[in-house]
């Protein structure tokens, strides 16, 4: 190979080099700074779905949350979601959460964490892994599943090296299978079962979108 066509290749790869995304494999991300930071969460309802069972509807999201004081990755969160419903031999039935003081609002907390997640294409984009805690709902008080697991959703907003006050998030599905469910080579999923076959888990999924309000803007750092 003569100088000029080795220089030459060098260059090309070089420029290949650069142009590989600033996300190279999974791994913690950042809010920062964090740091028992507060926020608020407002979004358009959404849909849960369990492997043989009736899709819940819901209209409304909100509730709160904050990092962990010295954290910008990990946190807690509190969520109601409002104006839920299912179909029941053709009858729309209200669903609430066990406990809860309406019959059409589903309450639930948890923990998050903010990670990268694989997808189909093979790279990987910003994400929130949330852990919420069982959760057993009752629909028209004669129907109950218990939702367990965990759920991965997609960081839509900001980009990685950008900074804001509030953060995007989707929660897509292929029909019942959540479409990120790996972190670190390891599965994630959301997990539903009815009455009290606790032997009898089944896929579940969790579709919708929300948006996380902070006082003070926050930088996405995925590096």
């Amino acid at each position: 190979m003569s100088k000029k066509m080795m220089l030459l290749a060098l260059a090309v790869v070089s420029a290949a080099f650069f142009a590989l995304p600033a996300i190279a494999s999974a791994e913690e991300i950042h809010l920062e700074p964090g740091n028992g930071e507060a926020f608020e969460v407002t979004g358009p309802g959404g849909e849960l779905r369990a492997e043989s069972e009736p899709t819940i509807t819901c209209e409304k999201t909100d509730g709160k949350g904050n990092f962990d004081v010295g954290s910008s990755t990990t946190g807690t969160t509190e969520l109601d979601f409002t104006g839920c419903h299912t179909t029941i031999f053709g009858f729309t039935a209200k669903c609430r959460s066990e406990g809860s003081a309406l019959d059409n609002t589903i309450a639930t907390k948890g923990t998050f964490h903010l990670i990268t997640t694989e997808t189909t294409a093979k790279t990987f984009v910003p994400a929130i892994l949330v852990t919420p805690v069982t959760t057993k709902i009752v629909c028209a008080g004669i129907s109950s599943v218990t939702v367990t697991g965990n759920v991965i959703g997609t960081i839509t907003s900001p980009k990685c090296g950008e900074s804001s006050k509030t953060v995007g998030l989707s929660f897509t599905a292929t029909g019942t299978k959540q479409d990120h469910i790996v972190y670190t080579g390891k599965e994630y999923d959301l997990k539903a079962y009815t009455g009290s076959e606790t032997t009898n888990e089944k896929t579940a999924a969790l579709v919708g979108t929300a948006t996380n309000t902070t006082t003070n803007a926050q930088k996405l750092n995925c590096t």
